[in-house]
């Protein structure tokens, strides 16, 4: 099974080398003509030593000399040619990968990257891929080099003395007991390095972005211990994989040491019997050593192809993730959305046997806004990411406009919802750039609106450039409350006919919320939204509170309606909220 899985792996990987064939096969025959001339200098040494020196034959000097001089030269400007395709191609193939695994990324379902985790898609993205690249390409000519070598060398060393040359067809077989004698230790820990090296990253991941934390807790020496743990037992793997690569090299190089001790005693030997000359004696050597090299580098590349499968393994653990969440064959165009929304017995489960929704039954009209609240963890969220069509339900479904959200096309859907997290993400370029991310094409006018809508526009005006500040590693650093801001207004610019504000007031400060709050008066007005708030206060002008327990809806209807059942939920959250000040009530 492991077997068939990775010649089925190497046919994958077969289908990103395939456009650069061309080049590739050029490069093939430069390397067998570079390998073949490689070949010569021993010829022309031998020649050398028992027809010019020996034999006094000086006439030839003047020619063997030349030769020796030109063979280089023109072997160097073939090695540049080489050099310069083999790397456009590898480039090319890393980018290609690359740029693969990215768009499939971004094709599947948040469960993937929720399990994933960022850490070891990166680490498979920019690690493998490039142990990938080194294999397929520089070490494919070296496999080529070395088995033109190989059998070259052998049969030249099979025309000065077949009897040597049994000796070295003897002597290879212990090569290859010693390779499968330690691939196997080698196999084995280098993937409990690779796999120790992804929590690693996560854990480093995890430390630096929340490096303030760590700083507020004084937890500085704790994390240090943890990463030096987790470092350290890396370093195992890391070491158990040299132990094993530097035993094997030690029995390579034992077996190297006889050969050529036993091909000197018996060259001399046959010297001496007249069976053989000096010159083909030095030749002979020289050639014994291009029969064992490409040996010995084939075993060394049988190991690296062992590393290299573990890489491909994990690139494809990726590419061949199925896309769960994709447009149907038949999926229809959404045309402009009037916001009519309907939940339908909606149950979701994120992992089998433990249900996050429960037969969620709700219908939104058109321009409604409809509040969700709730203790953390009952659902909120989870339910405007089904509408958002992150997953799919388990059982029932959820339309807009008439169309069960797995009939339609997910572009025209996503291009019609706007979402505001509570954790904003922002890119490292210009703050008109961040603003205008969702509708490329806003002109300056709709851009500055937006801005006025989210409370920004004056905070811009006091940057260096204005709107084409660069904010980021590069540019100036943002408040949680102004991150937020420029989250909400880039929502308002894309004119979303349904809005999702998840925790979106929550970074801000009193004065800002209300503002921001009057402001979305206006906005919210004939577009369906669902708001997530982490106020209370902020919903009480909701058409529709919609109050969630376990997975559950307990109640639905106004603020004042509410609050009018002495044992609701609702009338709880209230009440806990306002007499205990307390803010996190309904965070998710």
């Amino acid at each position: 099974m492991e077997e068939r899985s990775k010649s089925e792996n190497l046919r994958k990987l077969l289908v990103f080398v395939r456009p650069y064939s061309t080049r590739l096969l050029g490069a093939l025959l430069i390397t067998v003509l570079l390998t073949m001339a490689g070949m010569v200098p021993p010829l022309i040494a031998m020649y050398i030593i028992d027809t010019v020196i020996v034999a006094g034959n000086w006439d030839l000097l003047e020619f063997l000399l030349l030769a020796s001089i030109m063979l280089p030269l023109i072997s160097a400007g073939l090695h540049v040619l080489n050099t310069y395709t083999i790397s456009y191609i590898s480039h090319r193939l890393i980018m290609d990968i690359r740029l693969l695994m990215y768009r499939h990324v971004f094709s599947l379902s948040m469960k993937f990257h929720d399990e994933m985790g960022t850490g070891k898609i990166m680490s498979r993205m920019m690690g493998d891929v490039a142990t990938v690249r080194s294999m397929v390409t520089m070490r494919i000519l070296r496999i080529v080099t070395d088995f033109v070598s190989f059998f070259v060398a052998m049969g030249i060393c099979y025309s000065l003395s077949w009897k040597l040359a049994m000796l070295l067809t003897v002597l290879l077989p212990l090569y290859v007991f010693n390779y499968y004698g330690f691939i196997g230790g080698i196999r084995t820990s280098k993937r409990r390095w690779r796999h120790k090296m992804d929590e690693v990253s996560i854990g480093l991941q995890e430390r630096l972005g929340g490096a303030a934390l760590v700083k507020a807790y004084g937890r500085e020496k704790r994390e240090d211990r943890a990463f030096t743990e987790d470092t350290r037992e890396s370093l195992d793997f890391a070491m158990q994989t040299e132990t094993y690569r530097a035993s094997a090299r030690t029995g390579f190089w034992v077996v190297s040491g006889l050969r050529n001790t036993l091909v000197f005693c018996l060259g001399c030997y046959f010297v001496i019997q007249g069976e053989m000359t000096y010159g083909q004696v030095m030749a002979f050597l020289s050639y014994a050593m291009r029969v064992f090299n490409p040996v010995l580098n084939l075993m060394d590349v049988g190991m690296m192809f062992e590393q290299m499968m573990v890489s491909v393994d994990r690139i494809f653990e990726v590419l061949d993730h199925e896309v769960d969440i994709e447009d149907k064959p038949d999926a229809v165009e959404l045309s402009a959305l009037k916001g009519h929304v309907k939940f339908e017995h909606v149950n979701f489960e994120y992992q089998p046997g433990e249900p996050v929704l429960k037969d969620i039954c709700l219908e939104v009209q058109p321009g409604q806004m409809v509040a969700l609240v709730g203790h953390t963890g009952c659902g909120k969220t989870t339910l405007t990411s089904l509408l958002m069509r992150y997953f799919d339900v388990k059982d029932g479904s959820i339309q807009v406009d008439g169309h069960d959200l797995r009939d339609v096309k997910l572009s025209s859907l996503r291009s019609q919802v706007g979402q505001v997290l509570q954790d904003s993400v922002l890119f490292n370029m210009s703050l008109k750039d961040n603003l205008r991310y969702g509708r490329l094409d806003a002109t300056e006018q709709e851009i500055m609106d937006a801005a006025w809508v989210g409370e920004i526009h004056e905070f811009i005006m006091r940057t260096r450039n204005g709107y084409d500040t660069k904010i980021g590693d590069d540019g100036i650093k943002l408040s949680v409350g102004e991150k937020q801001r420029l989250a909400i207004a880039r929502a308002v610019l894309t004119d979303p006919s349904i809005l999702i504000l998840d925790e979106a007031t929550s970074s801000l400060d009193s004065l800002s919320e209300a503002l921001i709050q009057k402001a979305m008066a206006n906005v919210l007005k004939g577009r369906t939204s669902f708001v997530i708030a982490h106020r209370l206060s902020t919903i009480v002008n909701a058409d529709l509170i919609v109050v969630m327990d376990q997975g559950e809806i307990v109640e639905i209807g106004n603020h004042e309606d509410l609050l009018e059942l002495p044992d609701g939920k609702y009338r709880q959250l209230y009440d806990h909220q306002y007499s205990s000040n307390e803010v996190e009530v309904t965070a998710e």
